[in-house]
């Protein structure tokens, strides 16, 4: 026998190793069939989906930790945080104004802290008191995008 990946071939040999005949022909033949695949692609959608169920139960968890304390400073930010994609340009959807501080313009977070890097270097070199949601705001990224190690660049 010769086992491939997409074929079989078998020869029917008597105990001399000589061919075997069998209604006047020799025994011998080969089966095609469609080569097998494998599961890589599947395997990525199921890594991805398993990935981003454990990322949107961290970032959960991280709200229910917060959501007391943010409470007492802003009862609305983190719905507001939810709405944020709604662009103040769209008519159909109603958009609530300034999404991270009421008080102020988000313009002016946004020019203290032109990146979210901006913001968790500062709350790391700062010696001062920072509003408890821009330490969410901090601790949310780094919790949503904490790295991944799945693929290896490197030979081990």
């Amino acid at each position: 026998m010769d086992i491939g990946t997409s074929s079989i071939g078998f020869a029917v040999t008597d105990e001399f190793n000589k061919l075997a005949r069998v209604k006047g022909k020799n025994y011998i033949g080969v089966r095609l069939f469609e080569e097998g695949e494998t599961a890589a692609e599947r395997r990525q959608f199921r890594t991805t989906r398993r990935r981003l169920g454990r990322r949107k139960w961290r970032l959960g968890l991280l709200e229910e930790i917060f959501a007391p304390y943010i409470a007492k400073a802003d009862p609305y930010f983190l719905a507001r945080l939810k709405s944020s994609n709604i662009s103040p340009k769209d008519t159909n959807k109603k958009f609530i104004g300034s999404i991270l501080f009421p008080n102020e313009t988000d313009t002016a977070f946004y020019a203290k802290y032109p990146t979210i890097y901006h913001l968790r270097k500062a709350l790391m070199t700062e010696d001062k008191k920072f509003d408890i949601r821009e330490i969410y705001l901090a601790i949310h990224h780094i919790v949503k995008y904490r790295g991944n190690f799945l693929v290896s660049t490197t030979s081990r």
